[in-house]
């Protein structure tokens, strides 16, 4: 529980995903996890705060690349609050072992690179260097309901007990 200590320390509240999930309203079909072993494999975060979508829209027409570094940092505030409902404390986390940044980009926008650090930097504040991940930065136009960025992780874990994935849409899972 030092990890979350420190998480609190630093004023941020980390999101229960368990009420996030019970708010679909994209309709969208998706299970919080899986694990594999001592891989955890996380859908597609966006960045929210107070249960809304956090600085929507478009790198290079309507937003900087400090906005999307901002929005960026807050989605991995997101994604922390996922794997902390999947492994219950986040002292399991060995490494993040891969992250692919998806940013909403305008035509010539090229910065995407600048745009995931908001999410990199945060991770490495909260758990150090060890955990950097792997990466891509990817340029897109358009996300769903207009988020400016979204994450998919992929964590490697110590223990073997995980949380049952939640499915976005409400239904129990077979």
């Amino acid at each position: 529980m030092e990890i979350e200590k420190k998480i609190f320390s630093m004023g941020i509240d980390l999101p229960n995903i368990a009420e996030n999930y019970k708010n679909n309203t994209s309709g969208a079909k998706y299970v919080s996890h899986y694990s594999v072993g001592t891989v955890l494999y996380l859908s597609g975060c966006t960045p929210m705060k107070d249960g809304k979508p956090y600085m929507t829209g478009v790198l290079g027409d309507d937003l900087s690349v400090e906005q999307g570094y901002e929005a960026a940092r807050q989605c991995m505030i997101c994604y922390l609050g996922a794997i902390k409902y999947a492994l219950e404390d986040l002292d399991r986390v060995v490494r993040m072992l891969h992250l692919v940044g998806y940013v909403n980009s305008g035509e010539s926008f090229t910065e995407q690179p600048r745009v995931i650090n908001g999410a990199v930097d945060i991770l490495v504040e909260i758990f150090g260097r060890k955990v950097m991940p792997t990466r891509a930065a990817i340029g897109c136009r358009g996300l769903a309901s207009n988020h400016s960025v979204e994450l998919i992780a992929t964590i490697e874990f110590d223990g073997e007990k995980v949380s049952d994935p939640i499915a976005r849409d409400g239904e129990p899972l077979d």
